[in-house]
């Protein structure tokens, strides 16, 4: 089995290193950011990690909005399983019989995980931060409040019908959500740094109480990235179909926006899809925190980028990340499978055995999968060969590079 190589200091990332310093002065942001972290992986493989300004390396962040993200895949994980069920189809109704009223028994899980469900969006109601309440009761809370439109007509971006939704969960599993969560994405991607922080273990803030790192949530990501398996263990977390499900945009253009702060609909289960359009191509998922923390993944080119902090707030960030996703594809070639700054032979030989015979990589349409479909591969999505740097990453991997290669170039979720 081939396996990935150490993280070396082939690319020539001086571009993304200052903006990333100018952040810290001002620069491309409204504000100067005091102190953050950036880690970035390639095929699994982290090939930048530094911190910057008044932070330090895997400092625990809250990651605010974020949680969305996580709690989109625990979702995704709980349809999976089908338990009691659950789908993303099922109605908030079949297990909250309180929701079972005129126009709340209409809501579905896709609803409630889309900011199209009716429910106010407000991401400070108390209800969030109430602690000695249970999700169920929580649930029950929110359903006082009349709906704001009809389910499904409106976007409207906020918690309160994600936190409905887990509670609807937990009746579906019978399990508290903080252990559904730690059973079925913490504990098999190893996210020793992640828990749910706010508000409390009975009811835990599903859309936004997570606190985690760059580490442990660049590692969930990048399963997203590998179409559902942890490149480290090999692990499947989520099936194929869930991150398609998850990843692919539930709203569409005929829907009015009432609250975004993307200025946009384009969402998934749980998560931004199509953003970062400011500088560069656009991203096809992201997750964002109202205090700056963010992650996206650049399918295409097999890359997810983290940027850790709570100091700032994200329409501050917004336009740096994507300016830094231009300075990341400048440095970084994108058939470079073996990280050495180069795309060459050895990069082939990879492409060959990750992809075989098969005609997922058959570019050509022949039948085969050889040099020539490589090469047009090459100029369709390759930058050109980055110059050394002095960076260094000191992240022993030793990830299967056969596995990583393959899905990320030959589709590409809307």
């Amino acid at each position: 089995m081939l396996h990935a190589p150490q993280a070396t200091a082939a690319h020539d990332f001086s571009a993304l290193t200052a903006l990333a310093n100018g952040a810290l002065a001002g620069q491309h942001v409204g504000t100067p950011v005091p102190g953050f972290e950036i880690r970035l992986l390639k095929h699994g493989v982290p090939i930048y990690h530094q911190v910057f300004g008044a932070w330090s390396l895997n400092r625990p962040a809250n990651v605010d909005s974020s949680t969305k993200t996580l709690s989109g895949a625990l979702l995704m994980s709980i349809a999976d399983s089908g338990n009691g069920g659950f789908s993303l189809d099922s109605h908030l109704a079949d297990f909250l019989p309180e929701y079972n009223a005129p126009g709340f028994r209409d809501i579905t899980i896709r609803q409630a995980f889309s900011h199209t469900s009716g429910i106010a969006g407000d991401e400070q109601a108390l209800v969030l931060y109430q602690k000695n309440i249970t999700l169920r009761q929580a649930a029950a809370i929110i359903k006082q409040t009349p709906l704001a439109f009809t389910p499904g007509s409106t976007f409207s971006y906020g918690g309160l019908s994600m936190q409905a939704a887990g509670a609807a969960a937990e009746v579906a599993t019978g399990e508290r959500y903080i252990d559904l969560f730690a059973e079925r994405i913490a504990e098999p991607l190893g996210m020793t740094n992640t828990s749910f922080v706010i508000a409390s273990d009975t009811n835990p803030r599903v859309a936004g109480g997570v606190e985690s790192t760059a580490s442990d949530y660049s590692r969930f990501m990048d399963m997203l990235a590998n179409d559902g398996v942890d490149r480290a263990t090999g692990v499947r977390i989520l099936s194929s179909a869930a991150v398609n499900e998850m990843l692919t945009r539930q709203t569409n253009d005929g829907q009015p926006v009432n609250n975004s702060p993307a200025d946009n609909n384009y969402y998934g289960v749980g998560v931004w899809v199509n953003q970062l359009v400011q500088a560069g191509p656009p991203v096809e998922a992201m997750a964002a925190g109202a205090r700056g923390f963010h992650s996206w993944i650049d399918q295409k080119n097999d890359l997810v980028f983290t940027f850790a902090t709570d100091l700032s707030h994200f329409a501050n960030v917004e336009v740096l990340s994507s300016m830094m996703h231009a300075a990341i594809l400048d440095a970084v070639p994108a058939a470079d499978f073996d990280l050495d700054g180069t795309v060459d032979g050895n990069d082939l030989a990879i492409w060959q055995t990750a992809f075989g015979a098969t005609r997922a990589g058959d570019a050509n349409a022949d039948g085969v999968t050889d040099g020539a479909d490589f090469l047009i591969w090459q100029r369709e999505h390759a930058n050109a060969a980055a110059s050394p740097s002095s960076l260094s990453v000191p992240e022993p991997t030793g990830i299967a590079l056969a596995l990583l290669a393959m899905a990320p170039f030959v589709r590409c979720r809307r």
